[in-house]
């Protein structure tokens, strides 16, 4: 029995358990024209800026966490701003794949133990390392939140889309051929009876070559 930890207590700065950026995203788009053409694009769109809210929101309000982190403030900082306490530039943007996939590794971290045994690794509850960790854990961990799997479908799904050297991600018919793939495949591993909180770290060891 693993001892020498106290009981999770979420942080109050948390979003609400059953809220998701998809809800945010829909409020924006929802007077877009009705045709197919026009709503693929914005769709795609809205799927990366909601993974990458879900994973960079840590970065944007560093040093800043008096108030809820919500995904309508991470957009409009993404397109015409500054993060919180980021005079110098927006390094929470995450340009390169390998700064998205250090983010991804450290979400996927917290999904492997208890929310509680976790965090005792991160010391100050109030210093910026135990802050991100309690965000990772309060959006990717199944025990927090229930839109963990569709939460962690969504990083898996950004990484795999990114052109790994370049700047740009696949878009289009090969972006959504990216996105189907990685649904199916976790939805076949919770057929086959594998912890749906599990995906990201699976992906994760499927991309350096571990065994399944």
């Amino acid at each position: 029995m693993v001892t020498g930890f106290t009981e999770w207590e979420r942080p109050s700065w948390l979003p609400a358990r059953e809220w998701t950026p998809a809800q945010e995203w829909g409020r924006i788009t929802g007077r877009q024209d009705p045709y197919w053409e026009a709503r693929a694009p914005m769709e795609q769109l809205g799927q990366r800026l909601q993974a990458r809210y879900l994973l960079g929101a840590p970065g944007m309000i560093s040093g800043d966490w008096s108030v809820e982190p919500t995904f309508e403030d991470y957009i409009g900082s993404f397109i015409g701003g500054l993060g919180a306490g980021q005079s110098g530039g927006m390094p929470w943007r995450a340009n390169t794949y390998e700064a998205l996939l250090g983010r991804a590794q450290q979400a996927a971290a917290a999904t492997r133990r208890p929310v509680g045994e976790y965090m005792t690794g991160f010391g100050d509850p109030e210093s910026d390392p135990y802050r991100e960790a309690a965000w990772y854990a309060g959006m990717f961990n199944p025990t927090q939140t229930q839109s963990a799997a569709e939460n962690q479908l969504a990083a898996a799904t950004l990484l795999a889309q990114q052109r790994q050297g370049a700047g740009t991600p696949y878009t289009g018919a090969m972006g959504r051929a990216i996105a189907n793939a990685l649904a199916e495949q976790q939805r076949y591993r919770q057929d086959i009876g594998r912890p749906e909180g599990t995906f990201l770290d699976w992906y994760l060891s499927q991309r350096n070559g571990a065994a399944a």
